[in-house]
């Protein structure tokens, strides 16, 4: 074999290598963004919750048809004509928290300005009324992660 056929195969050799990495660079950035926009998926319970079923006791953040959705029981929130069940599409960006308003006839994104971490992906705190639509809920609860 000749050199120059050596170093061309070289070149080409440490070209394809270089393309791998930024490739496995790429796929390992996109799996972190994915995770950090997801830390809410699952299952939230609130502490100091009274015994037996109360609006927002339990949070599901899950995923359905492609979309993120938060859902909850929400009986007599934000009227006694509403649905037991809330369900609506949220969004967690830059550590913020927002979802489709549930309660009106606009289809806005609401931002749930009280949200905060206390350990992040473990538990949170949010004022109340900003989940349930209770004017009288103006204090802070704080969730926890059960699965």
């Amino acid at each position: 074999m000749s050199g120059d056929y050596i170093c061309h195969m070289s070149k080409a050799i440490f070209l394809l290598l270089v393309v791998i990495a930024f490739h496995l660079i790429a796929c390992t950035k996109k799996a972190t963004v994915a995770k950090q926009e997801e830390p809410l998926r699952g299952v939230w319970v609130r502490e100091d919750s009274p015994p037996g079923r109360e609006p927002a006791d339990t949070l599901t953040f899950s995923i359905k048809g492609g979309k993120n959705i938060l859902s909850f029981y929400s009986a007599g929130s934000p009227g006694p004509d509403w649905p037991e069940q809330a369900e609506t599409e949220y969004q967690f960006k830059n550590g913020k928290l927002f979802y489709r308003n549930y309660f009106g006839t606009d289809n806005d994104f609401f931002e749930v300005e009280s949200f905060q971490w206390i350990t992040p992906e473990k538990s949170f705190s949010v004022k109340l009324y900003q989940i349930l639509r209770f004017m009288s809920a103006d204090y802070k609860v704080t969730y926890r992660k059960i699965n």
